[in-house]
């Protein structure tokens, strides 16, 4: 009996050996992420739950049991599930955020002036301000949420 297309499909995608690496690498690149996102949460400038996101992504394909804990984690396990199951992004995060952003800009300015790296920068940063606004904040987060 052949197994199914699916079925195979799906180990095919989940097999680490697809990917080229070794799963001691992809655990090693999933704890440098997780590291550098537990920075993130204290450093402004790094944002946490995207390097959140990719230990677990580099974990699922390295080790089962450290994406659980990873995603068990106190401080990472809420960031994650809010993205993948509302694609949420905290409020106070977008604040940090904004204001972080909002001192980098304006420490640029005070560097190089209106130099036009200042001005493309203004633009990136104004984009990535808007998407992080126009996120939902977690159902946990809202006060109509009733829970």
């Amino acid at each position: 009996m052949q197994p199914d297309k699916q079925t195979t499909s799906r180990q095919q995608h989940t097999d680490p050996r697809r990917w080229g690496m070794p799963r001691h690498c992809w655990v090693g690149l999933a704890v440098v992420c997780f590291v550098i996102g537990l920075a993130g949460i204290v450093l402004p400038l790094l944002p946490a739950t995207d390097f959140f996101l990719l230990a677990v992504i580099c974990a699922s394909r390295g080790s089962v049991r450290f994406e659980r804990w990873i995603r068990a984690n106190a401080l990472a396990g809420p960031m994650i599930r809010a993205w993948e199951e509302e694609r949420a992004i905290p409020g106070a995060a977008k604040i940090t955020a904004v204001i972080s952003m909002v001192l980098s800009l304006s420490l640029l300015y005070w560097h190089i002036g209106t130099h036009w790296s200042f001005w493309v920068t203004v633009v990136i940063l104004v984009c990535v301000a808007g998407f992080l606004l126009s996120r939902p904040s977690p159902r946990r987060d809202r006060p109509d949420s009733g829970v």
